[in-house]
């Protein structure tokens, strides 16, 4: 008997477990997975549901409409004016497709179900409103066009932000397609060798060259005692463990300190100087400029990637890493973090596009975040980083993205990489002294990054000042 209510108590004990385990399962969905779960471009209700509500409209900055539903013979259909400059940002919203970028982050907003004011839905109840929220972005249409015409077609990206408030001003992923066409092309569209579906501005990797020196400045600076005072002999390249590591082309023997190699982009310098810094303060100041880590925002970033030493990390690895190289990889907008974070004098903002939503009633959601997310470098650091990048587009390889009359900091990259000729970077901000600002162009397999990023980044500098005026 006593065997039998040992048994009977265990049962008991194993049910209750049970239940407690379905209770926090489903405590867990209502609490925390809710809202996505109903806004999910999977949750087919959705579809039924959007045939009773029209579904908001999307604008830029200055009420220009970038995405809108049309009512034809009583069949709904989602149009794009803008084009393809804007495909890989805002995706599309289609029955048979599904949704993608800003239409699928978007989806509570655009149909009025996101979590919102009870008493706000009530009214809009009982008045029979039967819309969604229209959203307005940070994006500038024209800006966005401009920079997307600047690459002619070329595979490549641009994200221009203001570094003060971390605002995306034009987000561009070359080559784009048209949001409206994407069910009659996707066939096409899906087997492009050029991936026009892919936004590279967060989705590409890319290996970011010399514009990383960036961060290695900025460890140096903070790491290395008089580090400006040092000069460096250089014969054109250096030896690593038996790797040569060369300087680009037409570049002079000599020697240097460390602001005439940032100047001309010396690639055995930065080797130097990296080795002498170490790995544990390279790595840890790259994780400080947001390496190794999420980007907050409202559409998935994928991680830039510094990688981390092990046991079997030698000096070429370290190498390599200090003149962004080997195995670092970085997206364009985390290298238009990195120059923000200069340019916002050392203070990392964090990036946002979606400025604004507004119910059908007049109620206005303001979505513009404030502060900063962290102090990344001291000020002393960024003011001397932005001298060097103001040096580099006065004196250096940077030239082609100067402007008259506006001083323009900047840094160039030309990564090499295993499938062809090297990407070209540029990283800049403008003005130089009084930021309004910041920009990160990549062109794939371009060759030098001052001759062919550096323009892209002067003339959306250039546009976006002049509307300022």
């Amino acid at each position: 008997m006593e065997k039998l209510h040992r048994n009977i108590k265990l049962i008991f004990a194993v049910f209750c477990g049970l239940f407690l385990c379905l209770l926090g399962y489903l405590t867990y969905f209502q609490v925390y997975e809710r809202q996505k779960l109903i806004e999910s471009s999977y949750n087919r209700r959705l579809w039924e549901q959007e045939e009773s509500i029209t579904r908001g409209t999307v604008y830029d900055i200055k009420g220009r409409v970038l995405a809108a539903t049309v009512e034809e013979n009583g069949v709904k259909r989602r149009v794009y004016p803008q084009g393809p400059a804007f495909g890989p940002l805002l995706g599309y919203s289609s029955r048979k497709l599904g949704r993608a970028g800003l239409e699928e982050v978007l989806n509570g907003e655009l149909l009025g179900i996101s979590q919102q004011d009870p008493m706000l839905v009530l009214r809009q109840k009982v008045l029979g409103v039967s819309k969604g929220n229209d959203v307005y972005l940070t994006i500038d249409s024209d800006l966005q066009k401009k920079a997307y015409e600047l690459f002619r077609g070329r595979r490549g990206a641009l994200v221009a932000l203001d570094p003060n408030t971390g605002a995306v001003l034009a987000m561009v992923s070359s080559p784009g397609y048209n949001p409206g066409l994407a069910e009659q092309q996707w066939e096409a569209l899906s087997k492009d060798e050029a991936s026009p579906l892919l936004n590279r501005a967060i989705q590409g990797l890319y290996p970011p060259g010399s514009s990383f020196k960036i961060v290695t400045l900025a460890a140096a600076l903070e790491g290395i005692p008089d580090i400006e005072k040092k000069t460096y002999e250089t014969p054109g390249y250096v030896k690593v463990n038996g790797r040569v590591i060369r300087d680009y082309e037409g570049m002079e023997p000599g020697n240097y300190d460390v602001k005439k190699a940032f100047r001309h982009s010396s690639n055995s310098v930065f080797v130097k100087i990296g080795l002498e810094l170490g790995k544990e303060r390279l790595f840890a100041k790259a994780q400080e400029f947001g390496f190794n880590s999420r980007i907050p925002f409202e559409l998935p970033v994928t991680v830039s990637r510094f990688p981390g030493f092990s046991l079997m990390s030698d000096d070429v690895e370290l190498a390599e890493d200090s003149i962004g190289q080997g195995r670092l990889l970085a997206t364009p907008l985390q290298m238009a973090l990195v120059t923000s974070t200069v340019a916002n004098g050392g203070k990392m903002v964090q990036p946002y596009i979606v400025h604004k939503a507004v119910t059908p009633l007049g109620y206005v959601k303001n979505f513009q975040k404030t502060g900063f997310t962290k102090q990344v470098i001291d000020g002393v650091t960024a003011n001397k980083i932005r001298e060097y990048m103001v040096d580099v587009v006065e004196n250096g390889t940077g030239t082609p993205a100067k402007i008259q009359g506006i001083p323009v900091a900047g840094k160039t990259g030309s990564a090499e990489n295993p499938h062809g000729k090297p990407h070209a970077w540029f990283v800049g901000f403008a003005p130089a002294h009084d930021p309004k600002i910041a920009v990160a162009v990549v062109v794939e397999n371009a060759g030098s990054g001052g001759r062919n990023a550096g323009p892209i980044a002067r003339d959306i500098i250039l546009q976006y000042l002049k509307g300022l005026r």
